[in-house]
């Protein structure tokens, strides 16, 4: 049979073994193989109960937490910025430094020429925020100061509500455990962080290699003349190679999947659990983007008769992961590779952010599913053009 004749060519050898080893390096390596630590408790009314803490805009917690941290990097002249997801320190220039400790004058009153810099810090004034300040002054005075860092900062407008860390209430933490109880079933949240990291680590990038491999061997072993000629059409020899490398992509994840969920299945005795959740983020979250890496690299092989499509997808996966993780919109954006949800360990997998973002997120799982296809029948074009000679 055609499909497990390409599916045991896609299996075999050390490339393949190589890549589930990956794959589960990276994965246990971010701690979602084993949930067994990480229960999730319904909460206990108590005074002096931790229910930990949520983002909130809050000016008057924002505005006070925010100038705090920009006036410790300004005497340090070492700011932190993530301008493509990876941490970056930026240090500035005298004349950008004087521009921040303007924005700092402006924004606590104090100054400008009384502010030290990093080589003289002794007898630096406390600074808090003018108590005339408005929050949409403060907002653009801080964005102003994400510009001159070369963006990328906690600063910046969209990202200023990082700071505003407040307190769960007891109701709060209620609600956020009933969601995980109804909503996800519990299982559901564990599937989701899994998910979020097989996604950006695994199944936007590693499928490259499995998909390419097999096109490539087969022109190192000459093969090429004699599949041509074969009776065999190129839209059954495509298709079925393109479901050949997708099972084999998704084998070791189905796997891992079920491995990771079950490890904290006893950990809710008595508790309605869905165990088709790990089936259903495999199937509706992370599949999408292997099938759109499979054929993207399907494709340019079979054009170029060259490894090129693994440049092609590195640079696309370095871009779309790293983006950031600056606001659940951006991660559910149309156009992400990689949906990102990562939650955390015990904060509840942002079960409400799921929900209310679930339509986004089909929208974008079906945009790349549909675009797999239209990209496997553009290969099965090119095939059959090399197939009559039409294209060298």
């Amino acid at each position: 049979m055609l499909f497990w004749r390409e599916f045991k060519k896609t299996v075999a050898g050390i490339p393949y073994i190589l890549f589930v080893a990956v794959i589960v390096v990276a994965l246990n390596s971010q701690g979602v193989l084993d949930f067994q630590n990480e229960v999730v408790t319904e909460p206990v009314q108590d005074a002096s109960q931790n229910y930990g803490s949520k983002t909130a805009e809050i000016p008057e917690v924002i505005m006070p937490a925010a100038l705090e941290a920009l006036y410790a990097e300004f005497l340090e002249n070492k700011y932190q910025t993530y301008p493509i997801g990876f941490v970056k320190y930026v240090k500035l220039d005298g004349n950008n430094q004087r521009k921040i400790a303007q924005i700092l004058s402006e924004i606590s009153g104090v100054n400008a020429a009384a502010l030290p810099d990093e080589n003289n810090i002794q007898n630096e004034p406390d600074l808090s925020v003018r108590k005339d300040i408005s929050y949409a002054e403060f907002k653009s005075l801080m964005q102003t100061a994400d510009d001159i860092l070369g963006g990328g900062s906690d600063y910046a407008s969209d990202s200023l509500i990082h700071y505003g860390r407040v307190p769960v209430t007891y109701e709060e933490a209620v609600t956020r455990y009933e969601l995980v109880k109804t909503l996800d079933q519990f299982t559901g949240g564990y599937a989701r962080l899994f998910s979020d990291y097989a996604v950006a680590m695994a199944l936007s990038i590693l499928p490259v290699f499995p998909a390419v491999i097999m096109g490539m061997r087969d022109r190192r072993a000459k093969m090429s003349e004699l599949v041509y000629i074969r009776k065999t059409s190129g839209a059954k020899l495509i298709a079925v190679r393109y479901l050949a490398v997708l099972t084999a992509v998704m084998l070791p994840v189905f796997i891992l999947s079920y491995l990771s969920n079950c490890s904290m299945w006893h950990m809710y005795p008595g508790m309605k659990l869905d165990y088709l959740a790990p089936l259903k983020y495999d199937l509706g979250w992370l599949m999408p983007s292997a099938m759109m890496v499979i054929a993207l690299s399907m494709c340019l092989t079979e054009l170029t008769n060259t490894p090129i499509a693994v440049a092609v997808c590195g640079l696309w996966w370095f871009i779309d992961t790293n983006l950031g993780m600056k606001s659940v919109t951006a991660s559910y954006s149309l156009l992400r590779l990689a949906p990102r949800h990562n939650s955390g360990a015990l904060s509840y997998f942002r079960a409400q952010d799921f929900a209310d973002n679930f339509t986004r997120l089909a929208a974008n799982r079906l945009l790349f599913a549909g675009v797999s296809i239209l990209l496997v029948l553009v290969t099965i074009v090119i095939y059959e053009a090399k197939r009559k000679g039409k294209l060298a």
